[in-house]
């Protein structure tokens, strides 16, 4: 099972929404088995998902019951777990978050038997139940609100006390960073001196696409696109890479289709080895 950790600095930078547009993607295009674990506070994911394919998407305590493998396994499935749900993930009186961590890895380890992708809603940093995803994650990903306080955010994750960097360095030597996502609010906002300075700044951190004019991926806000769902390809269908298909839609919506095909494109290059870290005990003391 691939994991891929969606994280931030800040509340409302699009995790939620990053999510949740992923899994259904994966769900159409790719047919995936699909593990939604919703860490953060509150939990939303199952909410924004609830009215999508309701045969295909679940939610609940249980991760999967083994007799509802064979029907996952031919047309792929989404389902949610809300962290509040699972009582070894509540425990009140674990401050350093250590036995949070041991049974989030546990967790981990039995989800990777029944799904092929497992993202992960997490709340801010430097909040301990989102560094303990990042030290047992295959990739983090990390959307950023183009705002005045877009670069010091995206350093809070890159380079900040529980950042990327310093989580590689002590917890998770295995774990890549697919990049910062700049999230805009409506597609004119590009040319706004704070996406300028994004791009000046952390050029080297936006998620590569060849085909962009802007060289880069991006994600519109989720209000300003005319239907959340009109832009994935059919559940037969494997989201084109070829910008002239979409050249027909509105410009948010191509830069969706395109963001999550990229999106997808870098879950598939992760190797289907068990991250390294699920692999030997080691608690976080972070």
């Amino acid at each position: 099972m691939k994991s891929l950790l969606i994280i931030s600095a800040t509340g409302r930078s699009g995790n939620t929404t990053v999510t949740c547009l992923l899994a259904r993607h994966l769900l159409c295009a790719c047919r995936c088995r699909v593990l939604v674990l919703d860490l953060a506070d509150p939990p939303r994911c199952a909410h924004v998902l609830a009215g999508y394919r309701p045969h295909a998407i679940a939610s609940g305590i249980q991760v999967l019951a083994p007799k509802d493998s064979g029907r996952c396994a031919l047309g792929g499935c989404v389902h949610v777990l809300n962290a509040d749900a699972v009582a070894a993930l509540v425990s009140r009186d674990d401050p350093d978050r250590t036995r949070y961590y041991a049974n989030l890895r546990h967790l981990l380890l039995v989800a990777a038997r029944w799904f092929d992708v497992c993202l992960i809603d997490a709340p801010a940093l430097p909040d301990l139940r989102a560094v303990c995803a990042e030290a047992l994650v295959d990739t983090a990903l990390s959307p950023v609100a183009v705002s005045s306080g877009c670069v010091s955010c995206a350093s809070e994750v890159i380079n900040g006390r529980y950042g990327i960097r310093n989580v590689r360095a002590r917890l998770n030597p295995a774990l890549r960073f697919t990049g910062i996502l700049p999230v805009v609010a409506t597609p004119a906002a590009m040319g706004e001196a704070w996406m300028k300075v994004m791009e000046t700044t952390l050029r080297e951190w936006l998620i590569a696409d060849a085909a962009s004019p802007r060289g880069y991926v991006w994600l519109p806000h989720l209000a300003f696109v005319r239907r959340p769902g009109s832009f994935v390809p059919g559940k037969s269908e494997r989201a084109p890479r070829d910008a002239k298909v979409h050249e027909d839609l509105p410009e948010n919506l191509r830069a969706q289709a395109a963001c999550l095909a990229v999106l997808t494109q870098q879950l598939e290059a992760i190797g289907d080895n068990t991250a390294p870290a699920l692999r030997h005990v080691q608690v976080c003391d972070a």
